[in-house]
C-alpha cells in the first residue's frame, strides 16, 4: 500500500512540475488553440457533402460492413486500412456522419499535432523548434481544411510520426520508452511504417527513406576495408530496383499507378512549399515561405561548408539535431523524387505532401530561430530578438488562418446537389434498384443502392442495350463529373423512356440546372 502511495505521489509531483515549465504551458496553449479552431470548423462542416474520393472510402466501408453491395472496383491505389476502420463503426451500429467525422477526422488531426510536437522534441534539443513548428501546423491551411474530411492523410501521418519517434527517441538513443524496448525498436519502426502505408499507399516512399537513413547512421559499423564495396553494392541494388520498377510498370497496372514512365516530368510540383505558405492577405508577404527557404539554406550550407560534420551521423550523441536535419532532408527529397520522377502527376493536391511536414515545419522553425540568433547578436538583446520572431510568426500564422477560413467556408456546399439527389433516390427506391450516374461513389454512399458509372459505357448503343436488359430505375445527369458526350442528349432522344422527375439548380430563378434525375420507364 505504501509503495502504491509513493508511486501516486511521484506521478502527482511530476504532473505539477510539468505544468511549471513555460515550454509545456506554451504547448498546452497551442493545443487548446488547435482544438478550438478545429471544433469551430467542425460545427460548420459536420454534415458537409462528401467528395468523390471521400465517398469511395465510405461506400467501400459500407460494403465491408454488409450495408451495401458496391458495383464498382475500388481504385488500385486505395488500400483497405481506412475503409476497414470505418466499417468497424458501422458494424457496431455507429453510422451518424457527424459522429464518424468527429472520431475519424477531427480527433486524428489533433493527435498528429500532439505527435508532431513530441517527435520534434525527440529530433531537436532546442524546444523552440518544436513549439514554432507545432504552432504553424495548428493553423496550416491545408491541414485545417482536411481536419474535417474523410481522408487518409492524418491517420497515415499518425503512424509515420510514431515510427520517427521510435527511431529518434528509442533506437538512436538506445533507451527504452515505457513498453517499447530499444532491442525491439526495429520491429516497432517496421510495424508503424507498414500501418502508415495501409492507410495511404503513396506513403510507401517513407520506407525507403527510413532504410536510407538507417544505412547512413549505421555505415560506420562496416569495416573500413568493406566500405567502398558496400557503397557500390548499395548503388547497384538501387539501380536494379529502379530498373525492376520500369519493367513491372510496363506489365502491371498497379505498378503503373506509382511509376508513370510515359508521363512528362511535373516541375510545377516544386511549388508545393510556396503553396503551403502562400499568403492571401494583400499587405502581408509569404513570410513563412521565405523563412523556410532560409532554414533549408542554413542546413544545406552547414553541410556544404563543413562536410566533415557528416561524421556526426555515426556518433552516439545525446543531441540528435544534426541527424535530425539529415533525416528531414532525406524525407523531403524522397517524396519530391517520388512525385517528380515516379508518380508524375499532371496536377497535385497539397495534402499529398503531408508526409514530409516534419521536415518542412522543422526547417521553417530553423529559419526563424536563425533570424533570432542573428538579431540577438546584432542588437545585443535576447528580448528584442524574441519580439521580432514572435511578430514574424504571428503575421505568418494570421495568413494561414485567413486562408483556412476562406477555403473551408468556400467549399461547405460543394457537391450539395449530389448529396441531396442521393438521399432523394434512397427514399424512393428499394435495395435492388439500379441507378446510373457519373457521380458513382457519392450516390453509392448516400443512396446505398447499386450505382453504375455512366462513363463505363463506351457508346450510346451499349448504354441503351444495358437499359433494356437491366431496367435501371433512374438516370442522373449533372455538371459535377465528366460525362460521355452523347449522354446529355440521350433523354431527349428517348423521351418516352426517360422522364425528368427531380432537378437541382444553380440559381434561385431555377433557370440553370446542375443536376437532373430521370426516371427510366422500362417497357
Amino acid at each position: 500500500m505504501e509503495n502504491k502511495r509513493d508511486g501516486l505521489s511521484k506521478r502527482k509531483k511530476n504532473l505539477v512540475n510539468w505544468f511549471k515549465s513555460p515550454t509545456n504551458l506554451l504547448f498546452l496553449a497551442i493545443l487548446i488553440l488547435a482544438f478550438g479552431i478545429r471544433l469551430y470548423y467542425f460545427s460548420l462542416t459536420m454534415n458537409q457533402p462528401l467528395w468523390w474520393d471521400e465517398a469511395e472510402y465510405m461506400s467501400t466501408a459500407k460494403g465491408f460492413a454488409g450495408i451495401t453491395e458496391n458495383t464498382y472496383s475500388v481504385s488500385l491505389n486505395r488500400l483497405p486500412g481506412f475503409p476497414f476502420l470505418v466499417s468497424l463503426f458501422y458494424t457496431v451500429g455507429i453510422g451518424d456522419e457527424a459522429v464518424l467525422r468527429f472520431f475519424l477526422s477531427l480527433i486524428p488531426s489533433l493527435i498528429v499535432i500532439i505527435l508532431m510536437y513530441f517527435v520534434l522534441i525527440s529530433l531537436y534539443s532546442d524546444k523552440k523548434i518544436a513549439l514554432i513548428s507545432t504552432a504553424i501546423f495548428t493553423v496550416l491551411w491545408e491541414h485545417v481544411f482536411y481536419s474535417n474530411r474523410f481522408h487518409t492523410e492524418n491517420l497515415s501521418l499518425i503512424f509515420e510520426l510514431l515510427a520517427i519517434f521510435v527511431l529518434f527517441r528509442v533506437y538512436l538513443k538506445n533507451q527504452d520508452f515505457y513498453f517499447i524496448k530499444s532491442r525491439h525498436a526495429f520491429l516497432w519502426i517496421a510495424l508503424f511504417s507498414v500501418i502508415c502505408i495501409l492507410f495511404r499507399s503513396a506513403n510507401m516512399v517513407f520506407i525507403p527513406v527510413m532504410i536510407f537513413f538507417l544505412i547512413a547512421v549505421n555505415f560506420y559499423r562496416i569495416p573500413k576495408k568493406f566500405k567502398a564495396l558496400s557503397a557500390i553494392s548499395l548503388a547497384i541494388v538501387i539501380i536494379i530496383g529502379f530498373s525492376m520498377m520500369v519493367f513491372l510498370s510496363h506489365k502491371f497496372e498497379f505498378v503503373h499507378q506509382f511509376y508513370r514512365y510515359d508521363f512528362s516530368l511535373p516541375w510545377s510540383t516544386l511549388s508545393v512549399f510556396y503553396g503551403f505558405y502562400q499568403s492571401l492577405v494583400p499587405f502581408i508577404p509569404s513570410i513563412l515561405f521565405y523563412v523556410f527557404i532560409l532554414g533549408v539554406a542554413t542546413v544545406l550550407g552547414g553541410i556544404i561548408i563543413f562536410p566533415e560534420g557528416l561524421r556526426r551521423l555515426n556518433k552516439n550523441v545525446d543531441d540528435n539535431s544534426y541527424k535530425a536535419d539529415v533525416f528531414n532532408l532525406i524525407l523531403i527529397a524522397g517524396f519530391l523524387f517520388f512525385f517528380l520522377f515516379m508518380l508524375r502527376p499532371s496536377a497535385f493536391e497539397y495534402r499529398w505532401f503531408f508526409a514530409f511536414l516534419p521536415g518542412m515545419l522543422a526547417f521553417t522553425a530553423r529559419g526563424l530561430t536563425r533570424i533570432g540568433d542573428f538579431l540577438k547578436t546584432l542588437l545585443n538583446s535576447r528580448q528584442l530578438a524574441y519580439i521580432v520572431i514572435i511578430i514574424l510568426l504571428v503575421f505568418g500564422l494570421y495568413t494561414q488562418l485567413q486562408h483556412s477560413d476562406m477555403i473551408v467556408k468556400d467549399k461547405l456546399k460543394s457537391y450539395q446537389e449530389v448529396k441531396d439527389s442521393g438521399l432523394w433516390i434512397k427514399e424512393r427506391t428499394s435495395p435492388n434498384d439500379i441507378v446510373i450516374s457519373s457521380s458513382q461513389t457519392q450516390l453509392a454512399y448516400y443512396s446505398e443502392r447499386k450505382i453504375y458509372n455512366l462513363n463505363n459505357f463506351d457508346s450510346e448503343e451499349n448504354f441503351t442495350k444495358f437499359v433494356m436488359d437491366n431496367k435501371p430505375k433512374y438516370l442522373v445527369l449533372s455538371v459535377f463529373e465528366p460525362h460521355p458526350s452523347w449522354s446529355y442528349d440521350w433523354p431527349q432522344k428517348n423521351n418516352e423512356s426517360a422522364t425528368p422527375v427531380q432537378a437541382y439548380f444553380a440559381d434561385e430563378a431555377r433557370t440553370k440546372p446542375v443536376l437532373v434525375i430521370y426516371q427510366i420507364n422500362s417497357a
